[in-house]
């Protein structure tokens, strides 16, 4: 298993670069010039915030920014759960929190996962729709 805490900062870089979805990336790419593990760290937190259907009102909660040292803090507990195998555990005023610092990132991904809802459901028809076959 990945221990964050025992890896210096460029091994656990490794295991964000690696864990983040291509499709992810391809949300925000507009965003970005470039990735870094922090921005796709925030990122991750927003993509599984959103789908795990979190509240949109969790991110108008008056709770007070959190300090780096708590952001880095409980970014370390949610790598060790994903590493683990708890890959949809997601920190809701983390999530808040990063909702607040990239609001544009957070409706990319909102938007991305709409057009993606879209496309699967134009994909499933209704077996009363479709064209009847003789044999």
């Amino acid at each position: 298993m990945f221990d964050i805490a025992g890896q210096p900062q460029s091994a656990w870089q490794s295991y964000v670069f690696e864990y983040v979805p291509h499709s992810l990336r391809e949300a925000v790419a507009h965003l970005s010039g470039e990735f870094t593990a922090a921005y796709l760290l925030d990122c991750l937190i927003l993509e599984k915030g959103l789908r795990s259907r979190l509240p949109s009102n969790s991110t108008r909660q008056p709770n007070t920014p959190l300090t780096n040292d708590e952001r880095s803090d409980r970014f370390v507990v949610l790598l060790r759960l994903w590493a683990k195998g708890c890959h949809t555990v997601v920190d809701e005023r983390l999530f808040a929190d990063t909702a607040r610092r990239r609001p544009e990132e957070l409706e990319a991904l909102r938007e991305y996962f709409r057009q993606n809802a879209l496309r699967s459901k134009k994909k499933i028809t209704h077996p009363s729709k479709q064209p009847y076959n003789k044999m």
